[in-house]
């Protein structure tokens, strides 16, 4: 591989191109991070690195912050301002190791800080969420017409539990207790199902009667008799193992789906529609990734007068992260909060 150096800040720079250097960066990412951030990680750089090639940039010597700033040019039209800051955000995270591999002026670094905007209140927390009523009405259909499917089971698991979709990707078969109506979270990051706050994000849920009935004929009825890759019997199976990630995420997708139960207020026809179709369907408007999920039912539970620290130790999320990010009650529900406070105060 030969490098460009003829516009090299510095002479004692060491060349590496963007892609070795982002590669040696994974490594270091995914041997500390969980899979989904990893997931993110890889995809926000891979979208510099390929922008860099095709500039014709192939040695990371040479990036300056013009560089820095043509690349947010070019990225602005796809992305929204919270997008852009955690796409510069790592792309700065990236770069940082470029100065460790003694590739990148440090000032480089410093320079992001112009480049990446900041956040109205409201940007820094999307209200984004599913709500209650929404979520019952998804799970009665389901109920009625999917009754104990997979997507049934994973549905009014994430609903009850709010777990992310480490947690829900890493349950075992015998992670589910019927007896007890219970489901523990366990961090096994030799088998690669690490728990995005690792052993500290083990715990142990009691789940709703309802919950209990739907996993307990789902596993009888619709549960695929077989092992991931080490051994162990997920709880929720594809014919392949364990299902991806991307797997629970295209589900939480079809599910949330209008036409889903009848219906589209964006005025498609669900035979043609586009975002019907595999790989599209996180493309409609009114689908719904399950951060939104986690986001409602927090902000459900709070709303039914669960303490936060109750929540907390539920959903594996500080107090603090609860109030910044994912507690959105509307003025209504506010109200109902306040009124609900000061009667038990007894003012």
């Amino acid at each position: 591989m030969s490098f460009d150096t003829s516009h090299a800040n510095r002479d004692d720079l060491r060349p590496i191109t963007p892609r070795q250097a982002m590669e040696e960066w994974l490594d270091v990412i995914e041997a500390d991070t969980a899979g989904s951030t990893a997931h993110s990680y890889r995809r926000r750089v891979r979208q510099f690195v390929q922008w860099l090639e095709s500039e014709d940039v192939l040695n990371l010597n040479i990036v300056d912050g013009r560089d820095i700033k043509a690349y947010r040019d070019h990225r602005a039209p796809a992305l929204n301002n919270t997008s852009m800051k955690n796409e510069l955000r790592t792309v700065r995270q990236f770069m940082s190791y470029g100065v460790a591999l003694e590739a990148v002026e440090p000032a480089l670094v410093e320079k992001f800080s112009a480049h990446i905007p900041s956040l109205t209140k409201g940007e820094a927390s999307s209200d984004l969420m599913l709500g209650r009523e929404r979520a019952h009405a998804i799970l009665d259909h389901l109920d009625r017409f999917r009754y104990a499917t997979r997507d049934h089971a994973l549905f009014i698991t994430m609903w009850d539990t709010g777990a992310r979709i480490s947690g829900l990707q890493a349950l075992d078969l015998d992670d589910f207790d019927a007896e007890d109506g219970t489901v523990r979270f366990v961090s096994r990051e030799e088998s690669e199902t690490r728990l995005k706050n690792g052993l500290t994000g083990e715990r142990l849920n009691v789940l709703n009667e309802k919950t209990v009935e739907v996993l307990r004929h789902y596993i009888r009825e619709h549960r695929r008799d077989v092992e991931d890759d080490f051994g162990r019997k997920p709880l929720f199976t594809s014919k392949f193992g364990r299902p991806t990630s991307s797997t629970f995420r295209r589900t939480t997708y079809n599910l949330t789906h209008p036409c889903f139960r009848g219906g589209c207020p964006h005025d498609e026809d669900p035979d043609t529609c586009q975002y019907r179709e595999h790989g599209h369907e996180s493309k409609c408007p009114s689908a719904l990734s399950p951060h939104p999920i986690r986001t409602g039912r927090i902000t459900d539970l709070r709303n039914r007068g669960v303490r936060i620290q109750k929540v907390a130790g539920r959903v594996d999320a500080l107090p603090d992260t609860i109030r910044a990010y994912y507690d959105k009650p509307n003025l209504g529900e506010e109200l109902d909060r306040r009124r609900d406070e000061i009667a038990e105060a007894g003012l």
